[in-house]
């Protein structure tokens, strides 16, 4: 039942978000921009020795307004949010040592990979939670193997037991 939900409303939510706004009327001489940058990220895990990996962030300002409403309402809600984060990714497997640990010498940490970003619609990241909460549920059979593959769902950032620390590298453009 949950495979079949998150199936079915994933993408119907990923559509019906509004398209990116570029440019506003009360501001013609300004433009939403947004770019992956190179970082370096640090992949830790408590009890482990951590690793640092090539990657991107997402960079960037992207629009989003408010108009005062009325009530009751006479005309649509005049709200507009939007974000800049990553519209492709993979993910990645990172092995980390375990040198301390005896019963379990390593692990394995999802790493997203960015390869692009955008300004999307705010809400797009919490409609794709169910996504990839389903890799997880359904088991290793979906989980990917060695080295970095496409990821179904789009992004999502889960939850980590150990944080990652991301250091600026260069300023480059994609």
């Amino acid at each position: 039942m949950l495979k079949l939900l998150v199936t079915t409303l994933v993408p119907a939510l990923i559509l019906a978000a509004p398209p990116p706004i570029s440019k506003l009327a009360l501001f013609p001489d300004k433009s939403a921009w947004c770019e992956a940058k190179n970082i370096t990220q640090i992949v830790g895990h408590s009890g482990c020795e951590s690793k640092s990996i090539q990657n991107r962030a997402c960079l960037g300002q992207c629009f989003s307004y408010s108009v005062p409403n009325t009530f009751p309402q006479s005309t649509e809600s005049l709200v507009h949010c939007d974000s800049c984060m990553p519209a492709l990714s993979m993910w990645e497997v990172v092995t980390l040592d375990c040198p301390s640990n005896e019963d379990i010498p390593r692990v394995d940490k999802l790493v997203e990979k960015i390869l692009h970003c955008s300004c999307q619609a705010c809400g797009k990241e919490q409609s794709q939670e169910g996504a990839l909460l389903n890799v997880y549920v359904n088991g290793d059979e979906n989980l990917p193997a060695e080295g970095p593959h496409p990821h179904p769902y789009g992004h999502h950032h889960p939850g980590e037991e150990a944080s990652n620390h991301h250091h600026h590298e260069d300023e480059a453009k994609d």
